[in-house]
């Protein structure tokens, strides 16, 4: 019963936390006896405490592996149905092309966390997590996300002041952002980074 259901439900290399299980007509206690004898079979490989995957053969390398940002984008961020985090700090700073850097620390602001920071372990990475301003959902994780980059962005860059604002510019043009999107999270933006979207020409960029 359990095979078929995360057979349907995750399929291959997709991350399952043993916490986050429920299936109908299953106990608590049956789902753990079953992922347990799972794991034996070798149906299930466990990937941390609590954290499975259905692995897949490749091949040359046997058993595939499951991929560490991946199980912590799953566990933090966002799954197949919502979003309800988001990456900050040095790792969005590299993703928008701002620094070269790679963090030896992952930084996400999250739902699933309620205090105002703290340091876990996913496998052998180490990520911070913290609350987040206001509730994350799946339409202002990206503005969020943009406007903490702003608030950062000088502590990360590694690029000319004029050059670091162009970048920035393009990727609100990209991600096509809205003056009503802006005004739902207003809440959440602190005065330093209300004063750089117009110093900095980005509020004539969002759309009306």
């Amino acid at each position: 019963m359990l095979k078929s259901y995360l057979m349907e439900n995750y399929g291959y290399n997709e991350p399952i936390f043993l916490n986050d299980l429920s299936v109908k007509g299953m106990s608590e206690n049956a789902i753990r006896q079953a992922v347990k004898r799972l794991t034996t079979n070798g149906f299930l490989c466990r990937y941390d405490n609590g954290i499975y995957y259905i692995p897949q053969n490749s091949g040359v390398l046997g058993k595939s592996y499951l991929d560490p940002l991946l199980v912590i984008m799953r566990k933090y961020v966002k799954n197949n149905s919502e979003t309800y985090g988001y990456t900050t700090g040095i790792f969005f700073a590299n993703q928008l092309g701002l620094t070269t850097q790679m963090p030896a620390v992952i930084e996400i602001v999250t739902n699933k966390e309620s205090t105002n920071g703290r340091v876990v372990t996913v496998g052998k990475q180490k990520v911070r997590i913290k609350k987040p301003a206001i509730t994350i959902s799946d339409s202002n994780a990206d503005i969020l996300q943009f406007l903490d980059g702003i608030n950062q962005s000088e502590i990360y860059t590694e690029l000319p002041r004029k050059e670091m604002i162009k970048i920035m510019l393009a990727y609100v043009r990209k991600m096509n952002f809205t003056k009503e999107q802006l005004a739902g999270v207003s809440s959440a933006m602190t005065g330093t980074t209300a004063k750089r979207l117009i110093e900095w020409g980005m509020i004539y960029e969002f759309a009306l």
